[in-house]
């Protein structure tokens, strides 16, 4: 196939209130992110976005330089096959920045092309996908339970809470407090954000064990990131010591780092994220490894909407024994309704009974609004 066009959005949607999440070293006021759209020479278009965790104006506008330039140059001038875009993705990763969202909003460009659900062509389709709840900001017990009472209404019961206190057993006392108020009813998860963590706090090797000893007396379904990406060795050594599941893969990119990465041993659950890595193909293929492996596969899925929906697809299109759940922001609860979809064409997608209902449109059924673009857009 042969793209006739490439435009990338920059955008920033204003927030009623400051967010902190763990990951930020300050506060943000608005949430920046970049939205790509493709189009061939019959008028399909496919969309992606991308939240790059830094929230940088001046990141994006780089997106939008490199991809409007020579990428788009690239995709508009010669004939390719889309199971070798993953090549281009890499390259541009290895060389400037990662464009796996590009390579996404093509496959969603094909399956609308070819009028299927994007899930039903990467061969698969379930009817609808279990939500875990993903909280991004240090919560007091108070705070979580205003927070967890309202998942409970929408029948979610996995939540994954943020360790990044400057003593975790801090962390670990917030979580007991709230086991011992919702018992059985909530599963938790903990993400400790160190794999790219550039500020403190920093977990060494004993202090992942010590809090991933604790965490096994709870229940805890999975330690996330719970060291820095490149202790391979530690991550090895953790997960053959600790009795809960250790999870990690975000912040990885390069097909065959990630298989390597997988074969040492580092992970009981794989979280590579097709938008925010080296895209579809390679989230495919990864997924596929994993279950050799006898391992879960859980996307990353902190994204903006059309980002979110392209691992949410790629979910519904693996069996839920390999995949059972989707990440999906909620953290403020008016964050998944007033800004995560703040340019598509719809409201985000209900949550029923704790899951997403997955369309019978094409491609993941959702398109930008111009209006709202319009609005948004500050390039």
């Amino acid at each position: 196939m042969r793209l006739k066009d490439v435009k990338v959005h920059i955008v920033s949607v204003p927030l009623k209130e400051a967010i902190h999440w763990t990951w930020q070293i300050i506060p943000i006021t608005a949430f920046d992110f970049v939205v790509v759209e493709v189009r061939d020479e019959e008028g399909n278009a496919g969309y992606s976005a991308l939240y790059d965790g830094v929230s940088s104006k001046e990141l994006l506008m780089k997106y939008k330089m490199f991809i409007e330039g020579i990428v788009k140059w690239a995709l508009t001038s010669v004939e390719f096959e889309p199971r070798d875009l993953h090549r281009i993705a890499s390259i541009c990763t290895h060389h400037y920045m990662r464009i796996g969202f590009l390579e996404a909003a093509v496959w969603d460009l094909m399956a609308r092309r070819e009028g299927k659900p994007l899930c039903k062509l990467l061969g698969g389709c379930r009817k609808r996908v279990k939500v875990y709840a993903s909280m991004g900001r240090l919560v007091d017990v108070d705070m979580a339970k205003r927070h967890i009472d309202w998942y409970l209404k929408q029948g979610i019961d996995i939540v994954k809470v943020r360790f990044h206190r400057p003593d975790p057993m801090e962390d670990v006392k917030v979580l007991k407090e709230l086991k011992k108020i919702y018992g059985s009813s909530v599963r938790f998860a903990v993400d400790a954000n160190q794999a790219l963590a550039v500020f403190p706090p920093f977990w060494d090797r004993w202090t992942a064990l010590r809090v991933a000893e604790e965490l096994y007396q709870l229940e805890v379904l999975w330690l996330e990131e719970p060291l820095y990406r490149e202790d391979v060795e530690g991550y090895v050594w953790l997960r053959s010591k600790s009795r809960v599941a250790i999870a990690g893969g975000e912040a990885e990119y390069g097909l065959s780092n990630v298989l390597r990465r997988i074969d040492v041993g580092m992970y009981d659950i794989v979280q590579y994220d097709a938008t925010l890595d080296n895209g579809v193909y390679e989230a495919l293929t990864i997924a596929n490894y994993t279950a050799l492996k006898g391992l879960k596969y859980l996307a990353h899925a902190w994204n903006p909407g059309l980002g979110w929906l392209i691992n949410l697809h790629i979910t519904a299109s693996l069996p839920e024994h390999l995949s059972p759940y989707i990440e999906t922001p909620l953290d403020p609860s008016w964050f998944w309704e007033e800004v995560m979809f703040a340019v598509c064409d719809k409201e985000p997608p209900k949550i029923v009974d704790g899951y997403v209902e997955i369309g019978d449109e094409p491609g993941t059924g959702y398109s930008i609004s111009s209006e709202k673009i319009k609005k948004f857009s500050i390039s």
